[in-house]
């Protein structure tokens, strides 16, 4: 995770919005979060698409992000997704990634794994359904371990985060010479800004 040093404090950042608010510089305005939130929704689900066609022993085994198993990326990719209405409704953000590996010990076998993924994006999907423009029209200021951030950021930030693993899980297919189940590629997305380093 990102951060910065301020009068000998360090600060954990989710966004780079964050980091404008900090030296007090103008922020980018709302955009179009409710787009963001749905791009999000077809990264996930493409992640599912590939994440069901893999053997259960695939879901395990390191992969050229940091030794990272597919479990913990996925665990990774969508447990903020479990919390973002949360974030909405109560301007609360909890989000420790550090504990992903606790997360990960609660979902033994691939039918969890799966479930829990499942599970995530069932409920983002249906927030989303529900509030509809909403999420677009007010930005409240969200709080977080890592700091507050607005509601906008916050979505766009996740939608990156989710992204940059996506296009992680897509290379690893690929060095291991396994087929792609879906067709989805986080670059038919617009305005991502991904670095080109993939791990």
């Amino acid at each position: 995770m990102p951060s910065v040093e301020i009068d000998g404090k360090v600060m954990p950042l989710l966004h780079v919005s964050q980091l404008r608010s900090l030296l007090g510089l103008p922020g980018e305005g709302a955009g179009d979060t409710v787009r963001t939130a749905w791009d999000a929704v077809a990264i996930l689900d493409a992640w599912l698409t590939e994440l069901r066609a893999l053997p259960p022993e695939a879901i395990d085994a390191p992969t050229p992000s940091r030794g990272r198993s597919l479990r913990n990326l996925t665990v990774n990719v969508f447990h903020p997704f479990e919390l973002l209405p949360g974030a909405w409704e109560r301007g609360e953000f909890p989000w420790e990634p550090e504990l992903d590996p606790e997360r990960e010990a609660a979902l033994p076998g691939r039918e969890m794994l799966v479930g829990f993924a499942e599970e995530a994006l069932a409920g983002w999907r249906l927030f989303l359904a529900a509030e509809g423009d909403a999420i677009g029209e007010a930005d409240p200021v969200v709080s977080s371990p890592r700091g507050e951030i607005a509601w906008s950021a916050l979505v766009a930030s996740q939608r990156w985060h989710a992204a940059f693993h996506q296009r992680q899980l897509e290379r690893t297919l690929e060095l291991w010479g396994r087929p792609r189940a879906g067709t989805f590629t986080v670059e038919s997305l617009a305005d991502l800004d991904l670095p080109t380093e993939v791990f």
